[in-house]
């Protein structure tokens, strides 16, 4: 499956329209998961991370509960 990068303007990819794998360097990550079942502490972190990913996004079709498994934000939007 491909993955490509959900930033606005950002066009990574994780293969080339052949299928070929692209050596470039840039790994994709999934938006973190809100889990709610393990206590308040680890409920709080986990909302405030999923939503400073979504603002970070800027994207007015995600929001915290709008967001598809296959979207994902590649490693060159990360400082470090």
């Amino acid at each position: 499956m491909v993955n490509s990068c959900c930033v606005i303007n950002c066009n990574n990819r994780s293969q080339d329209r052949y299928g070929k794998r692209i050596l470039n360097g840039v790994r994709f990550f999934s938006f973190p998961a809100w889990k709610q079942h393990l206590g308040t502490q680890i409920s709080e972190l986990t909302k405030r991370r999923r939503m400073a990913w979504v603002s970070a996004v800027r994207r007015k079709d995600i929001t915290f509960d709008n967001i598809s498994r296959h979207m994902f934000v590649c490693s060159r939007h990360f400082l470090s």
